[in-house]
């Protein structure tokens, strides 16, 4: 069951896009694939492309990290 979406952060909305890329794909095509890139923009944010039939893009800051790691 995903997680109640008032309590997800930006790094757990990107694995839940994932996941429903992944299942869309399956369900569709029975194939197919997803490409993340990450980069760091700037010191304190990180850039994550998350390509597959549909392109998403999500910024994370450095706090963010720290906040999904110390769970």
């Amino acid at each position: 069951m995903p997680p109640d979406a008032s309590t997800l952060t930006a790094i757990d909305e990107l694995f839940e896009r994932c996941k429903t890329t992944l299942l869309q794909t399956w369900k569709e095509t029975g194939f197919g694939h997803i490409e993340i890139d990450s980069e760091r923009v700037n010191p304190n944010k990180i850039r994550v492309i998350l390509r597959g039939s549909t392109h998403y893009r999500y910024v994370f800051t450095d706090a963010d990290v720290e906040e999904w790691n110390s769970r």
